[in-house]
Parts: C-alpha cells; sequence; structure tokens
C-alpha cells in the first residue's frame, strides 16, 4: 500500500508538468512565432516481482509471477515545428519566413535564434524588440534611413541601392536540438546549418502567428486534470485502507 501511494504520487507530479506545458502553450497563444510544445511520459523502470518457497525437497525455489510498475514521469518536451498562419501588418520593419528556418539576433550571451519578426529600428540598426542586433551575413543589418524593403530571398535593399543590399542571415536547427531561453529566443548546443537565401520566402509587412491549436490544448488540459483527479481519488482509497489497516492490527 505504501508503495502504491509513491506510485499514484509520482502520477500525480507528471500530471502537474503536464498541465504547466499546457498553460505554457495557451499562454503564449498571441505571442508571434511561438511553437508550440507537447509532453509525453515514460514509465520508471518495473521492478521483477517473484515467490519464494520450498521445493517439495525443502530446496529454497523462486517462481517469477509478473512485473511490478513504479509509476510514470515526464519524458521529455517536444517542439511542434509546424508554420504559424501569416498576418499581414503592413509594418516594414515586420519580417515573416515562409517555411523553415530562424532569424539570427545578437545577444549579450551570443548568437540566439528566432521565428519571431517584429522587429523595430533605433539609430539606422535593425532590433529586436528586446534590442537585440538581426544580424546578416556581413553582421548586424544597418540602415541610414526608413526606406528600405526586403525581397523574397531576405534580401536588404535601401533607396533602391542593389550594390550596398544586406542579405539576411537565416539558420536551419533541428526542433529537438532546440532550447528556449524566452523572448521569442532559442539556442543550441548543435553545430548551426546557414540556410541558404531562398530556401524560406520572406515576407515584409507580416508577422508569423503563434501554432498553438487553442481547442486541442483545451481537450488536453481536461486529459491532464481528469488523470490527475483519478489519481487524487485513489490516493484517497488506498489512504482510508491503510488506516484501517493499522487500527485493525492495533486492535488485534
Amino acid at each position: 500500500m505504501i508503495r502504491g501511494l509513491y506510485t499514484l504520487g509520482g502520477g500525480m507530479l507528471a500530471s502537474e508538468q503536464h498541465a504547466e506545458v499546457v498553460a505554457d502553450n495557451i499562454s503564449n497563444l498571441r505571442t508571434t512565432g511561438f511553437k508550440e510544445t507537447f509532453s509525453s511520459s515514460m514509465a520508471f523502470p518495473t521492478l521483477p516481482i517473484q515467490r519464494n518457497e520450498l521445493s517439495p525437497a525443502g530446496i529454497p525455489q523462486a517462481t517469477a509471477i509478473g512485473n511490478l510498475s513504479t509509476g510514470v514521469m515526464v519524458d521529455r518536451v517536444t517542439k511542434i515545428d509546424q508554420q504559424g498562419s501569416l498576418q499581414e501588418t503592413n509594418e516594414p520593419t515586420d519580417v515573416a519566413l515562409d517555411g523553415p528556418g530562424l532569424f539570427v539576433v545578437q545577444t549579450l550571451n551570443g548568437e540566439r535564434y528566432t521565428r519571431g519578426g517584429q522587429f523595430r529600428l533605433e539609430d539606422g540598426r535593425l532590433l529586436t524588440q528586446e534590442g537585440y542586433a538581426v544580424l546578416g551575413t556581413d553582421g548586424p543589418i544597418q540602415l541610414n534611413g526608413n526606406d528600405f524593403q526586403i525581397n523574397d530571398s531576405g534580401l536588404v535593399i535601401e533607396d533602391g541601392d542593389w550594390e550596398n543590399a544586406q542579405q539576411l542571415r537565416f539558420a536551419v536547427i533541428p526542433a529537438d536540438s532546440l532550447q528556449r531561453e524566452g523572448n521569442s529566443l532559442y539556442t543550441s548546443e548543435n553545430v548551426v546549418t546557414e540556410m541558404p537565401a531562398g530556401t524560406a520566402q520572406v515576407r515584409q509587412g507580416f508577422l508569423e502567428s503563434s501554432n498553438v491549436d487553442l481547442a486541442g490544448q483545451m481537450v488536453r488540459m481536461i486529459k491532464i486534470m481528469r488523470v490527475y483527479e483519478a489519481n487524487q481519488r485513489l490516493i484517497q482509497t488506498e489512504d482510508a485502507t491503510l488506516d484501517k489497516a493499522v487500527n485493525e492490527i492495533g486492535k488485534v
């Protein structure tokens, strides 16, 4: 019975972690370029159960009678790398990627990657909303004025000057090797592959919306809460049974 309490408690803790992932998805429903995450469970190692007894000849022997599960835990949290819908804003500093890849930005902690293309201009520099420089193939994008265009391949052209155009830099990183850092930024310990211009279509004046499926997240939350409540009721049953067993033994 004591082991059952631990097993059920572990199930409740796993449900809490699943609920936190769903809550994070819902809270980022309107975050530009946000990618939905999904948490999966795995079972703890099972314990072999055997019956120890004496043979007719009086020799000790063990008979396998099955395995005992010791509960579940959250195995991993996976990013769903699916394209979000593109919303037109007509803002020249808003940029979206229609296809694979990520923008590369320079932070105080080094290069980071993002799908959030809601940029801004400050002192001629193209920056993220948090103030990080947007990188091109030759360094940070630097502009002299506000009259610029970004073509489908990510070429930043100012005042029609094609000779001095700057190419936005893109990176391709497997979704399972990205780690979130907040503010729609990702980092990766894997080798980053530079994405050739033209692999994805760059859309100026658009933003990629979050790919979170609200209805799907609500259904998942309901399932998680039902599992949590079922474990909770079983714990109460186990506790009542244990209490009765202790009291009966005390009477004897």
